[in-house]
Order: structure tokens, then sequence, then C-alpha cells
């Protein structure tokens, strides 16, 4: 049992170290692609599309957190908040590489773990999360986790890659049975849209998701934005 145990360590380890690696490349040479510094200004438009919102008012004084934030500076555009911090399971790798380039965002950057989120319960007022849950391995794991640490009453925004294939760093295919389980139970929503990417960084138009009334196996973005249920 334990020599069985040792390997099964050793398969999960080398999965998680492949999947790191192949984020951390990514992320790598999009900097050398991009000269040497990451762009960002496309952020507020998606964040805002997301959220439905026309400035960044809705974020005034409060903690806002970008779950699965990587190194570009997702938050870089709004000055709104009290405090911005940013949870990448890869945040100290991101820091090593990236250093100087991640000084300029202004924002806290703290690394999790795939199953914990190193902050105090009911602390956060605003999480985003954008494309970002296809990345871990337990979608409800980490959904409970990001729940813990935001407010009752805290605003959960996030969009979600739908129905796109399993590659070696988005180890999760999202599934709209799985959002109607897992996450519309969490949440008084506000609302649920539906938009595609126009090019690599931005999205185009929002429209309402309504269920049954689109393809479910279709590869889209479901854009999601409502309250914490105090259950």
């Amino acid at each position: 049992m334990t020599r069985l145990f040792k390997k099964l360590k050793r398969l999960i380890t080398g999965q998680f170290l492949s999947k790191y690696r192949s984020e951390l490349n990514y992320w790598k040479e999009k900097y050398i692609e991009e000269g040497y510094r990451f762009e960002n200004a496309f952020y507020r438009k998606n964040m805002l599309g997301i959220a439905q919102e026309i400035d960044d008012a809705f974020l005034e004084d409060k903690i806002v957190v970008d779950f699965g934030c990587g190194p570009r500076g997702s938050l870089v555009w709004t000055d709104a908040p009290g405090l911005k911090i940013g949870v990448d399971v890869l945040a100290d790798k991101y820091f090593d590489s990236f250093a100087t380039e991640m000084a300029r965002h202004n924002c806290l950057y703290i690394k999790s773990s795939e199953k914990r989120i190193p902050m105090p319960d009911d602390y956060v007022d605003v999480v985003f999360t954008l494309n970002s849950m296809d990345h871990t391995d337990n979608f409800e794991a980490m959904l409970d986790e990001i729940f813990r640490v935001l407010k009752k009453g805290g605003e959960f925004i996030g969009s979600f890659n739908m129905n796109e294939r399993w590659t070696p760093s988005e180890p999760q295919r999202l599934t709209f049975e799985m959002i109607e389980e897992l996450l519309f139970p969490k949440l008084d929503l506000r609302h649920k849209l539906i938009t595609f990417r126009e090019g690599e960084k931005t999205y185009t138009k929002f429209v309402e998701y309504e269920v049954g009334k689109r393809n479910r196996g279709e590869v889209c973005i479901l854009c999601v934005r409502g309250r914490k249920l105090a259950l």
C-alpha cells in the first residue's frame, strides 16, 4: 500500500508540475511577444462588460480580489478599491520572472494552493475570476474556497470558458450543468450572459443566457454576476 501511495503521489505531483510549467511558459512567451511588458488595458472593457457597469464606482473602497489573476495586471485599470489583491497558484513564480513588471501594478499578490486561499473567512467584498476556473483540478472545491473568503452579500463576478477541450494547463472541462449545480445555488443572481472572444483578448457583445434556449454543448464564455447568499 505504501509503495502504491508513493507511486500515485509521484504521478499526481508530475501532473501538477507539468501543468504549472505549461502555464509559466505560456506567460514567458507572451511577455516576449508583447515587447517585455504585458498588455493589460483590455481588462477594463472585459471586467466592466462582465459586471455590466459603465465605470468602476461599484468597487469604491472595496476589498477586490481577482482569483487566477496571472501576471498581466488585471486590476491595474481601477484605482477605486481600497485594496486590490491578485490570487494565483503561481503568484510567487510569476514574481520571480516578472518582478519589475508586477511591481508597477499597485496590487497585492498572494499565492494560493489548488485547495486553499490564504485569507480569513468573509474577508472580500468583490471576487472577480476571468476564465481561470478551467485551470483548476477540482472545480467544486475551488468554488467552495472562493465563497469562504467572500463576505455574505459580497459580489461574485466571473467568466467561464464553456465546453472547451482539456489541455495540460486547463484540466477542467466546464459544462452548463456544472455551473447550474455548483455555482448558481450560492448566488442571488443579478445576470447570466453569453459572450465570445473578439480576437485573443477582448469579448464581443454580451447576450442574456437562458437555460434550455442555447446549444448546451456550445463553446462560448458564460459571464455571471451575483451576491453571495447567506446559506
